[in-house]
């Protein structure tokens, strides 16, 4: 009987140690959370994050970037709203979560009248805005592959991800002349025949006849005097030595577009040919100007184009 009492005594005893050691805890945590410093929350709503980001270290809090909103007030890249909010009290090494500004969701439609279509792709894309479709026409008051109309019209408003149409310059209606006679003739005084009715042959072929010079036109389809414009289709055959394996030699049309500036500059086109440069054009041109070549090469790799003697880095998107 002794011995139970002794055991409820120290069971007894062991609870309130228990008991007391939890509310000593409790009492310490308590006084170590009220010892902590609070801050007030400063409104963050309308300011970029570099801003918020200096003001909440400055107060010994964290910012904390919880998504994107679209908004119409609040402009693209700025704090639109923030947790907690303004002139809430706030404990030091707290977090201060920000929604960061998309701008808003509707954008007025740029002015691309006008322009070229590449032009119109970049401008489209810092808007938000998508390529729609695309119509071409006749049309000799502006020059070709220059935008004539869009729809939406110029600073209509739409939603950001919609599509832009466009109406687009071919150029000059075609003016129908006669097929000239080629055959016989040699490639350059061909093309050169072709480019002076505003003519270009859509496709050249190969072939080996011993007995006719080389590097001379042996066939044309459409024969010399049938009607033909800039749209119709003009094949030519030129005799040729058969040629090594590997890719073969064809047309390129080749755009070069001089910078903006102040001085004229020489313009020389050249060709690698066997270990040998040839050059095909030199000539003294304004800043601005646009030149346009129709040469026979295998690959782009073969041509240099210089300005002022010094070479200029080829854009592929030139060469077609």
């Amino acid at each position: 009987m002794a011995t139970l009492n002794k055991l409820l005594k120290f069971g007894l005893y062991a609870v309130i140690f228990l008991l007391a050691l939890v509310f000593s805890l409790y009492l310490t945590s308590k006084w170590i959370v009220q010892s902590e410093e609070e801050v007030l929350v400063p409104d963050l709503v309308g300011h970029d994050t570099v801003y918020a980001l200096d003001l909440l270290t400055a107060l010994g809090l964290n910012i904390k970037v919880g998504g994107f909103m679209w908004s119409e007030s609040v402009p693209k890249n700025f704090i639109a709203s923030q947790k907690p909010d303004a002139g809430t009290w706030l404990k030091q090494d707290r977090d201060v979560k920000v929604i960061i500004s998309r701008g808003s969701k509707r954008v007025r439609v740029p002015k691309l009248v006008g322009t070229k279509l590449r032009e119109a792709k970049l401008v489209l894309a810092q808007n938000g805005l998508q390529l729609g479709g695309i119509c071409r026409i006749p049309e000799s008051q502006y020059p070709r592959g220059t935008i004539i109309a869009q729809k939406p019209e110029f600073l209509q408003e739409i939603e950001r991800g919609q599509s832009v149409d466009f109406l687009i310059s071919n150029g000059s209606k075609p003016v129908a002349v006669a097929m000239p006679e080629l055959r016989q003739r040699s490639v350059g005084q061909a093309l050169k025949i072709l480019e002076g009715l505003g003519l270009l042959p859509s496709e050249v072929k190969e072939v080996h006849q011993p007995e006719k010079p080389l590097n001379a036109v042996v066939d044309q389809r459409p024969l010399a005097g049938y009607r033909v414009d800039g749209d119709s289709s003009i094949v030519l055959t030129i005799n040729r030595l058969p040629q090594p394996k590997g890719q073969e030699a064809k047309l390129w049309w080749l755009t070069y577009h001089l910078a903006a500036g102040y001085f004229k500059k020489e313009i020389t086109l050249s060709q690698h040919r066997e270990g040998e440069e040839v050059e095909l054009y030199r000539k003294i041109h304004r800043p601005g100007d646009q030149l346009d070549w129709l040469i026979w090469v295998r690959s782009s790799d073969e041509v240099s184009i210089l300005l002022d003697g010094l070479p200029q880095r080829q854009d592929p998107i030139g060469f077609n």
